[in-house]
């Protein structure tokens, strides 16, 4: 991805997490619910717009390039399903049935939380795993030492 992607990516999805971990402490866990807390249910719902956008604009490059080079699929996978929840949630709570918005709301909240704590290490083990490769290609593999006592 080109680095003002990444950044601006990471950037929307961060103020996303965050207006809804306010909006989940206060209004959820706390049930305070003032009427100036409304603007960190619209920030969290204006934010989400463009995040959709952004993860959107990634899959055709970012996803399908790692998919095919066989990186980070599990990670990956494990993200891409939380963040279709996380979507399929959103317009549950949004255009869903009075019955359901409970369980929308919770799983919503839930499986925003793991993305909160699963999209670093998304990052991380993505990371991790190009600066392997870039290590293989300028260095090439590894050898074991070899045991020249030995008889062939």
């Amino acid at each position: 991805m080109p680095r003002w992607q990444r950044w601006a990516t990471y950037w929307l999805l961060l103020t996303c997490m965050f207006s809804g971990l306010v909006w989940f402490v206060l209004a959820d866990l706390f049930m305070f619910t003032p009427p100036g807390l409304r603007v960190w249910w619209i920030s969290h719902g204006v934010t989400a717009m463009p995040c959709m956008l952004m993860i959107g604009a990634a899959m055709p490059q970012h996803i399908n390039v790692t998919w095919r080079a066989h990186r980070n699929r599990r990670a990956g996978s494990l993200i891409t399903l939380l963040l279709a929840t996380l979507i399929a949630s959103a317009l549950a709570l949004l255009y869903g049935s009075e019955a359901g918005h409970d369980a929308g709301r919770l799983i919503h909240s839930y499986v925003g939380m793991a993305v909160l704590v699963l999209f670093p290490w998304h990052i991380w083990h993505g990371r991790r795993s190009v600066a392997r490769i870039d290590s293989l290609l300028r260095h090439g593999p590894v050898q074991p030492p070899c045991n020249l006592n030995r008889a062939p």
